[in-house]
């Protein structure tokens, strides 16, 4: 990769420049850097600068306090934040310590910590006995995990039960490991250490700090994962493709037992008849459906999830064979409305979110544009983030895909062909050896929506009709017409090896899944895109172990 244009980056991010701003002068030159690879190396980059503060602010306190400064190529040998302090502490225990003995203090420190992070436990327990307190984190209380392995999500949330004094989090060290490491090295330390035993050191270099450590590690990872996935689900919703029509109509679900409202637009997204329906009389989702088709509608806009799910099976079931149907996440609902003008904000509230739902449909890059990315609250456990930082994380993510997306049109123009990954597909990828996930249902494979009418029906091996309404760092959640909400982990979305559900979904695409498992104790539905297991044939150990595996899996993510 070209020296210079690595200097221009790192230059524009020390002057605090825009990585979009940066990325859109890159793009004009010749030796530019593709928004792909800057995007990472911008976070190489801020990694760096987060480097370069802490070694600023050890080296003011040391000048405060008359220490000496530590050596500049010392430093430079050590990678974290975390790792800069112990060697700050290290030179205060053992003043009279050599660069090479300092370096064994801080591999102390580096090997304890991953100690820490993999044979460590975090333990979660009450901290009050308020019942209704503790409703929400019922299924964190009483687990033991070792950071290493814990779930960004169920770090998130106990931290979220700790700062509400609901949850104890408490963390087991393995000593007697930490211990035996120091041993190892003593006669390479200090002779600083000739009045010190292992305990004490391992006291003043280690214990003091590590939970800090551990904590700050922790909460970086989850929210890296969590802006990851937030990131990936966003660039879905702009793979949703736009629906051409001449004219279309919209349904929205009140919650309960509020009215169903209905309008019909024409291609541009203008309004035009629109009205509410109670959603009570026999036939009424019958009648409703009809009163659509004699507006001339040829496609009708539903949304992707409902609490009104009775309703909206209803008018699944009106609609079936008559009339098209697409579904549109409803997110950001309130933002969206926020925004309406002239004769639409006439509209009542409900019907003004049916207008939301068929302009996205007929303009999906532009109607989520037009909502701040935080709003859409596509981050698991986003409101324990800092909702400015997801903001520009969504808003910088899709701002590159953007980029990637310009140059490789102007590639292909040249006939250079795509020259980097990172181009939004246009649509879902085919599973090998599976059917494509919007391939409309064969009459033999799908059962009909009035076969499944509660988790009761449901039997492993069915293969199903559903709508993907929410996507996650582990798979994607489909609504099959029930209360309850099945998941698809990404390991059962394709043969091959899945990165993020993206790759393979959208929010509002109509998906064949197969029933892998019905909990019904606990409400849980576990699906699959394969619609026949083809990963071959495996020893019943290996079945038994492998099947175990994607349980705990899907577990973690229904206990969030």
């Amino acid at each position: 990769m070209p020296g210079a244009a690595l200097r221009r980056v790192a230059e524009a991010i020390d002057a605090g420049r825009d990585v979009l701003d940066v990325a859109r002068q890159e793009i004009e030159r010749v030796d530019g850097l593709p928004p792909s690879v800057l995007g990472r190396l911008y976070e190489l980059e801020e990694r760096r600068l987060r480097w370069q503060a802490a070694a600023q602010e050890i080296a003011e306190r040391r000048a405060r306090e008359g220490l000496p400064a530590l050596p500049d190529a010392l430093l430079r040998e050590v990678p974290a934040p975390t790792s800069l302090e112990a060697l700050d502490r290290a030179a205060r225990l053992a003043p009279s310590a050599t660069a090479i003995e300092l370096r064994e203090y801080v591999a102390i420190w580096e090997a304890c910590l991953q100690l820490a992070r993999r044979d460590g436990e975090l333990r979660i327990t009450a901290a009050v006995e308020d019942a209704a307190a503790l409703a929400e984190f019922e299924e964190l209380l009483g687990r033991a995990e070792a950071p290493a392995v814990l779930p960004a999500h169920r770090w998130l949330a106990a931290r979220r039960g700790e700062r509400v004094g609901a949850l104890r989090l408490a963390f087991r060290w393995p000593i007697d490991a930490m211990l035996d490491r120091i041993r190892a090295v003593t006669l390479k330390l200090s002779r600083d250490e000739a009045g010190r035993t292992p305990e004490q050191l391992c006291e003043l270099l280690v214990l003091r700090n590590l939970e800090e450590a551990l904590r700050r590690h922790l909460d970086e990872r989850a929210e890296g994962e969590a802006l990851a996935a937030a990131a990936s689900a966003y660039a879905a919703l702009f793979r949703i493709p736009p629906v051409t029509a001449t004219r279309l109509g919209a349904i929205f679900f009140g919650r309960g037992p509020r009215p169903v409202s209905w309008v019909v637009v024409d291609g541009g997204g203008a309004a035009g008849e629109s009205g509410t329906d109670a959603g009570v009389a026999d036939g009424w989702a019958t009648a409703l459906v009809a009163r659509l088709q004699a507006a001339g509608i040829e496609v009708l806009v539903l949304p992707a999830n409902s609490p009104a799910v009775d309703r909206l099976r209803d008018v699944e079931r009106a609609a079936e064979g008559k009339v098209p149907t697409v579904r549109i996440p409803t997110a950001a609902m309130r933002e969206a409305k926020a925004a309406l003008t002239g004769r639409d904000l006439e509209l009542p509230s409900s019907q003004a979110a049916a207008l939301i739902l068929a302009r996205r449909a007929l303009d999906p890059v532009g109607m989520f544009s037009a909502v701040d990315p935080a709003s859409l609250g596509l981050a698991e456990y986003q409101h324990d983030l800092d909702p400015e930082r997801v903001g520009r994380y969504l808003r910088t993510a899709r701002g590159l895909a953007e980029l990637e997306a310009q140059r490789a049109v102007a590639a292909k123009a040249a006939g250079k062909g795509t020259p980097v990954d990172g181009v939004p597909a246009a649509r879902a990828p085919t599973p090998p050896g599976g059917v494509p996930p919007t391939e409309p249902l064969g009459p033999l494979l799908a059962l009909p929506l009035s076969t499944i009418r509660s988790i009761d029906d449901l039997r492993p091996g069915m293969i199903l009709q559903g709508t993907v309404t929410t996507l996650t760092q582990f798979g994607a959640f489909v609504n099959l017409g029930l209360r309850q909400e099945g998941l698809v982990h990404v390991s059962e979305m394709a043969d091959h090896r899945v990165a993020q559900a993206a790759d393979v979904v959208r929010p509002g695409q109509q998906v064949r899944v197969r029933v892998i498992d019905v909990d019904r104790n606990r409400n849980r539905i576990s699906l699959s895109l394969r619609l026949q297991d083809t990963r071959g044939a495996r020893s019943p150990a290996a079945g038994t172990r492998a099947k175990a595996a994607v349980l705990r899996e899907l577990d973690k993510l229904f206990k969030k």
